[in-house]
C-alpha cells in the first residue's frame, strides 16, 4: 500500500509573464526510486483552478483507496492550472499571442518543472493526460495534437467542439484566442480535428454523464471513431455536470492511465 502526499509548487511563466502554482500527488514512499514515476497531468474546468482535484474532487482520499486496493501502483498526479485568466483559457495558445500562450505554459513549463522537479514522467510511455469539463476537452486535443508526448488520454463529461468555448468564457475572450479564424477553430475541434496515425494514436477512454448536457458531443465523437475504425473506450452512466459525479468516475481514469503507463513501460524493458 502506497501513501500519498499532495505537494505545491511555485514557478515563473515566460510565456504568462507571471508566476504560477501547481499542486502535485506523490507517493510518500516509492517501490522503485531507480526511475521516474508515470505521471497523469490532470486539468480543472472552468472557474476552476490547480486546486480543484484535491479540495472538491477527493482525489488525495481516491489515491489512497485505489493503492490500498491494489488498483493502482505507484504513480504521480501533477493538478496544473490552464493560466487563471478570465473565466477559462482552454489551455490554448491565444492567436493575439504573448502573454497568453497557455498550451506552451503547460507543456513546455507546468509540466517540465514538476517532471524535474518530482522526477516524474519525462517521456511518453511515462506520461498521461485526462480532465474534466474544459479539461477534458483540452486533454483530448492536446493528446492529438502532441501524440508524441502522452500514452494515454481521457476525459471526463467533456466537450469536444472548440464553439462551446465562447458559450464557458464569452465572447470577448473567445475572440481574443482564435480572432474569427474558422479553419483554427475547426483544427481545435476533436469532432473535426486532424487525427494521428493508427501508430501515433494515445490509449483513448472517456465518459459522461447521461443527464450531462454535454453528452451529446461525447456520442458524437464515439460515432467519428467508431466509424473510423479507431480503438477507443467509451462509457455513459447515470449522473450530470457535477462534483457527484466526476469524484465517482476519477478511479476509473487512474486505474486506465496507471495500467497503460505499466505496459508501455514494460514494454520498453523487454524491447
Amino acid at each position: 500500500m502506497t501513501g500519498y502526499r499532495i505537494h505545491t509548487a511555485q514557478f515563473y511563466s515566460k510565456h504568462l509573464n507571471g508566476r504560477r502554482v501547481y499542486r502535485i500527488a506523490i507517493p510518500e514512499k516509492r517501490s522503485d526510486e531507480s526511475k521516474p514515476l508515470p505521471l497523469l497531468v490532470l486539468l480543472h474546468g472552468v472557474h476552476g483552478s490547480e486546486t480543484d482535484w484535491t479540495e472538491q474532487g477527493n482525489l488525495l482520499e481516491t489515491l489512497q483507496e485505489q493503492s490500498r486496493s491494489g488498483n493502482i501502483g505507484d504513480m504521480a498526479v501533477l493538478m496544473p492550472s490552464d493560466g487563471l485568466f478570465s473565466y477559462g483559457t482552454g489551455y490554448l495558445d491565444w492567436a493575439e499571442g504573448y502573454p497568453h500562450l497557455y498550451e506552451r505554459y503547460l507543456l513546455e513549463e507546468a509540466l517540465l518543472d514538476a517532471e524535474q522537479r518530482f522526477d516524474v514522467g519525462g517521456i511518453r510511455s511515462r506520461r498521461s493526460i485526462a480532465g474534466l469539463s474544459m479539461g477534458g476537452y483540452a486533454s483530448v486535443r492536446l493528446g492529438w495534437t502532441w501524440p508524441e508526448q502522452f500514452s494515454s488520454v481521457s476525459s471526463l463529461s467533456g466537450f469536444f467542439d472548440a464553439h462551446e468555448l465562447e458559450v464557458l468564457i464569452g465572447g470577448p475572450s473567445f475572440a481574443s484566442i482564435f480572432q474569427g479564424d474558422q479553419a483554427r477553430i475547426h483544427a481545435a475541434s476533436p469532432l473535426t480535428m486532424p487525427l494521428p496515425s493508427e501508430e501515433q494514436m494515445p490509449k483513448l477512454y472517456w465518459d459522461c454523464g447521461i443527464d450531462d448536457p454535454y453528452i451529446n458531443y461525447n456520442r458524437q465523437l464515439c460515432d467519428r471513431l467508431r466509424g473510423l475504425a479507431i480503438s477507443h473506450r467509451y462509457e455513459e452512466e447515470a449522473g450530470a455536470h457535477t462534483w457527484d459525479y466526476w469524484r465517482k468516475r476519477i478511479r476509473h481514469h487512474l486505474q486506465f492511465h496507471y495500467h497503460v503507463m505499466k505496459e508501455a513501460t514494460t514494454s520498453e524493458v523487454i524491447l
